[in-house]
């Protein structure tokens, strides 16, 4: 799991504040309120993280408890975007952990990318899509013409319009070179687009990885840093299915300090530091 993104103005105060002790009728009353609200099921979560997270987020924003952020969001547009983005770990950049995207460019999708007429990603917890255009930047660096098809799923459809508009400011392009920029970008007033044959390599979709089917023949699947809150057996379950929906062979790309215990008894074997293979 990659070490998470420091929070940023409110929120990382809040981190300092007094976190109440988990109150079991309390959660079970928040899991009720954002299901209804949000459409997540936190039972599928682990509760103390959680708690500590809401508590803090209901702190940062003034509000005595998560009760009172509840009642708020429900009519406030702007509060409830943000309570979904906390929750649902809407935190990346371009070419996050620039070292295990280059393994994965030589190690995996070189390979691919030479022998293959074509290779399938997916791109699970997208985000505002960061991580899906950095596989599309890469694998045109390494095979310009070979067909790549990347689905980028997301549980937020407010944060998939953004993604889909695929439009950065300066300060989200950090992660980007100037080489990169002037390749597969190009510049509107004070923001980058990304150029339209980039973008036509992906396909974004609603997806929520606790209850939604997958599809299959995938040759690697990028889920880097989306599931740290789940449960152990939400993660076990789901990482049986990432390996149902990797073809023979195919790789599983996780963050950089997360790990899959008991592995080969979920189908997948370790293929280095954060990558899971099908055997096959």
């Amino acid at each position: 799991m990659e070490t998470p993104h420091r929070p940023h103005g409110p929120a990382r105060f809040a981190a300092f504040a007094p976190v109440p002790e988990l109150d079991t009728v309390a959660y079970d009353r928040l899991a009720r309120e954002v299901r209804g609200l949000l459409g997540i099921d936190l039972t599928q979560y682990k509760p103390a993280q959680v708690w500590r997270r809401v508590n803090g987020f209901a702190t940062a924003r003034g509000l005595p408890d998560p009760d009172a952020l509840v009642a708020k969001a429900r009519h406030d547009s702007v509060l409830r975007q943000a309570f979904l983005d906390m929750l649902t770990i809407n935190v990346s950049e371009f070419f996050r952990n620039p070292e295990a995207w280059q393994m994965l460019a030589d190690r995996y999708l070189k390979p691919m990318l030479h022998n293959q007429l074509m290779v399938r990603i997916w791109s699970a917890g997208c985000s505002l899509g960061y991580e899906p255009f950095t596989l599309a930047m890469l694998s045109r660096e390494i095979a310009p013409t070979v067909t790549v098809r990347i689905l980028a799923t997301d549980l937020d459809d407010t944060t998939l319009s953004r993604a889909r508009n695929a439009t950065y400011t300066e300060a989200q392009m950090a992660g980007v070179s100037e080489a990169r920029r002037a390749h597969f970008f190009r510049r509107d007033g004070d923001k980058w687009e990304v150029k339209p044959e980039l973008a036509a390599m992906v396909t974004f979709r609603r997806h929520d990885l606790l209850k939604d089917a997958c599809d299959k023949a995938f040759d690697v699947i990028c889920c880097r840093n989306v599931v740290i809150y789940f449960t152990e057996p939400a993660k076990a379950d789901l990482y049986t299915r990432f390996c149902d929906s990797l073809r023979p062979g195919g790789v599983l790309f996780l963050g950089a300090t997360e790990s899959i215990p008991n592995v080969r008894q979920l189908g997948l074997e370790p293929a280095g530091l954060t990558f899971y293979k099908r055997p096959g």
